[in-house]
């Protein structure tokens, strides 16, 4: 009884996330939705911000639209990109919840076959230094086993940290899964930090030809994009938690933000991203270029340009006074190579 009553709770989530993936894929095909998802992520956090001492510092009361934004906001230099400190903070996120439910929702609209209708493998310590999948959303749970617990051996997709794919530890488990199915499909989602982003290439060596390898691009405040197999680049998800801008080096040495509302096909350049908690216009380290400005499909980048200092140093030789820092236009130094694999062509829909 209790197997029927799983498997039709797995049918009913796999029809569910089916459909709403599919009607969104389908839904973010428009420019517009990109511009009223980020005109609304923007207002959502100066109305929620508007209060705290950053807010009133900035006095948001006077921010109406991206422009408003840009001018108003100053860019802050430390990168967004650094080890999670406040891991319990991230592990119990209403917005990391949201994230990884898109995540699944868009995973259902692209694939055919029924992705819930066996387990789902959750294998990450990035928030424990055991394999938990705790932190996962609690709907998750039905669907899922971890690897130290009992699992079927036809599982359908796993949920990894990045440090549990580059280091191997999931090697024999992909091994074994193909041996046992050499033809059926499966899935591996790969979390990667933006200073994690350039072993993407690494890990896209160990999967299996006829599994779907899907990186995900994840920071502190959420998961911030997922890799289309449909279209072979990365892509935003749309969540609202978080006010994506892209930082232009242009020819003049001058700093342009542009809100991805905004973005052109073929421009390059830094994320920065804005959220609630005062984390406001951060620079990600992450180097972009913009493939479809409808869909905002987008490719890693590596940064090649002399990036200039934040503070260069000059000394006055002839009173021997201590060195003064002047000020430089601030691009966070970061260089990023990760050629993403082509995974489309090993995709077997």
């Amino acid at each position: 009884m209790s197997s029927i009553k799983n498997k039709l709770i797995q049918s009913i989530a796999s029809l569910f996330f089916k459909l709403k993936g599919i009607y969104q894929l389908d839904h973010e095909k428009a420019r517009c939705f990109w511009k009223s998802e980020f005109q609304g992520s923007l207002l959502k956090l100066i109305k929620n911000n508007k209060s705290k001492p950053f807010g009133k510092l900035n006095d948001f009361s006077r921010l109406k639209n991206p422009t408003d934004f840009q001018r108003l906001v100053p860019m802050d230099n430390q990168s967004l990109s650094e080890p999670t400190s406040n891991k319990q903070g991230i592990e119990n996120s209403p917005a990391r919840t949201r994230g990884i439910t898109r995540v699944f929702e868009l995973i259902a609209g692209w694939h055919p076959w029924p992705i819930f209708n066996s387990d789902w493998l959750i294998a990450s310590n990035l928030y424990n230094h055991s394999i938990s999948w705790a932190h996962l959303p609690s709907w998750l749970k039905r669907l899922s086993a971890s690897p130290s617990e009992y699992f079927t051996p036809n599982w359908s997709g796993i949920f990894a940290s990045a440090d549990c794919l580059v280091t191997g530890s999931l090697d024999s488990l992909l091994k074994q899964r193909v041996e046992s199915f050499p033809k059926k499909p499966a899935i591996v989602l790969g979390e990667f930090t933006g200073t994690e982003i350039s072993s993407i290439k690494i890990v896209s060596s160990k999967i299996p030809n006829h599994f779907t390898f899907l990186p995900i691009w994840r920071e502190a405040i959420g998961l911030i994009a997922i890799h289309d197999p449909k279209n072979n680049h990365m892509r935003f998800l749309a969540n609202g938690d978080f006010y994506p801008e892209l930082l232009i080096l242009e020819k003049n040495k001058n700093l342009k933000r542009v809100s991805l509302a905004e973005v052109e096909k073929g421009m390059k350049g830094e994320i920065i991203l804005s959220a609630s908690g005062q984390v406001w216009a951060k620079p990600t380290g992450v180097f972009v270029k913009i493939e479809n400005a409808n869909t905002l499909h987008f490719s890693f980048q590596e940064w090649q340009g002399k990036v200039p200092k934040l503070f260069s140093e000059t000394t006055n030789t002839e009173t021997n006074q201590p060195p003064k820092k002047v000020a430089q236009p601030h691009l966070q130094k970061a260089g990023i190579s990760a050629a993403l694999a082509r995974t489309a062509s090993r995709t077997p829909w």
